[in-house]
């Protein structure tokens, strides 16, 4: 637990407010409510900006270090003062004056706004639908009822997709692997604050297909292809792996920062139609004390900015060889792990639309003197096929040498 830390603006940069474009946050890696810490977030809104009304989640409180800021109801802060705002009490709208306004933001709760209105009518919604829960189904899997529960509701979890013999493989294969690696995993992306949404205390792998056998039959898994093909069909002629990665949340890992994984290309509107999907096989036992994925039912249908309230988030309590499948543009995140010595592993397995960058750069990972001897299909979901889109007035993309990639697997096997 950190007991002390030192908050300078200059150690971070600047960067757009997710939930205001127009404002700036500096966000600081061991302010991000780890290890006991609170959020401490640096916000600097341009003069006469208003933000509406809304409020959040946990006690939150203010130092005003430059221009005014007036809140409606309350009155004008200005340099120099100190606010305090309790968790859930909605307030504003709040705009600042001529010259803007920057305050420092203090909470233990994630501080990202929620619009009061919004949230209860959403939650109102979804009562009247008779969301209750995430969907579940049991095999014998009904396919098109499954597909449905994805399209319309955002998510559904899947029983007994794997049996426990499989399951006992592919951990076996992780621990003796960790066990030669345990360095291995931990966030390294060149962002801290990146690095700090992956999670210190959460070990990532990607490369499943090079570095444990078991999770070959996983990643080319045909219920989790075929339905992964289905869901994406309107959007593509073929899918590629957007990235195999072991999630294992370790103790006392705060809850992740709620997202899309359509979030990582920002440029792509939301549509009726996704261009990601995901399947998260647990390994173990996910419970809400764990760190089970918290998911939003039908925020695939929201507009950008809006954020759920508590009592939206849906934990996805899963036993092992159980699946959670789910749209990549429903909002969702990892749990908090409340556990002095549990671990919550799962393998994460999202496919994307064949002419997407994929997140995870699966060539290097899996080169092709290793991807040579993978069977064809799991090849082709790890970029070693091109995307002909010629049937529908489209083109090809991902070509070798101005043709098949499958030349490149064929080169690599010859002495």
């Amino acid at each position: 637990m950190i007991t002390n830390a030192r908050y300078r603006p200059g150690d971070v940069e600047a960067v757009a407010d997710p939930t205001s474009p127009e404002s700036t946050v500096r966000m600081f890696s061991d302010g991000l409510g780890q290890h006991g810490a609170p959020f401490v977030v640096l916000v600097n809104d341009p003069p006469n900006h208003t933000r509406p009304a809304h409020f959040h989640h946990g006690d939150v409180l203010y130092v005003y270090v430059q221009g005014e800021h007036h809140v409606e109801g309350e009155g004008s802060y200005r340099a120099g003062d100190v606010r305090w705002v309790r968790a859930r009490h909605a307030y504003g709208p709040e705009t600042t004056g001529p010259d803007g306004g920057s305050w420092w933001v203090l909470s233990y709760a994630n501080p990202v706004p929620v619009e009061p209105s919004s949230a209860a009518s959403r939650h109102q919604a979804a009562a009247g639908c008779g969301n209750s829960g995430i969907p579940r189904f049991r095999p014998p899997f009904e396919w098109n009822a499954i597909d449905a529960a994805v399209q319309n509701s955002g998510a559904a979890i899947i029983r007994d997709l794997i049996t426990p013999s499989h399951t006992a493989r592919i951990n076996a294969e992780i621990d003796q692997w960790l066990a030669g690696h345990p360095d291995a995993g931990r966030p390294s992306s060149g962002s801290e604050l990146y690095d700090a949404f992956l999670g210190h205390r959460t070990v990532r792998l990607h490369g499943l297909c090079a570095k444990f056998p078991a999770a070959v039959d996983l990643v080319g898994h045909p219920d989790i292809v075929n339905w992964a093909e289905r869901m994406l069909a309107p959007s593509c002629a073929s899918i590629l792996l957007n990235a195999g990665e072991l999630i294992q949340i370790g103790p006392s890992e705060p809850a992740q920062f709620l997202h899309r994984d359509t979030d990582s290309w920002p440029h792509l509107p939301l549509s009726t139609d996704p261009v990601l999907v995901n399947a998260i096989v647990a390994l173990t036992q996910f419970t809400t004390a764990n760190g089970a994925t918290n998911v939003t039912i039908g925020t695939h249908t929201w507009a950008g900015g809006h954020h759920p309230a508590p009592e939206e988030l849906l934990p996805a309590e899963l036993e092992p060889g159980d699946a959670l499948l789910f749209r990549g543009d429903i909002i969702h995140g990892g749990g908090a792990n409340q556990t002095g010595d549990q671990h919550r592993r799962g393998l994460s397995l999202s496919y994307c639309a064949g002419w997407l960058r994929p997140v995870e750069n699966s060539q290097l990972n899996v080169p092709p003197d290793l991807a040579s001897q993978l069977p064809a299909k799991v090849q082709d979901l790890l970029g070693y096929a091109a995307h002909n889109a010629v049937g529908s007035g489209g083109g090809l993309v991902g070509l070798y040498e101005n043709g098949d990639p499958h030349m490149a697997l064929a080169t690599s096997q010859q002495p």
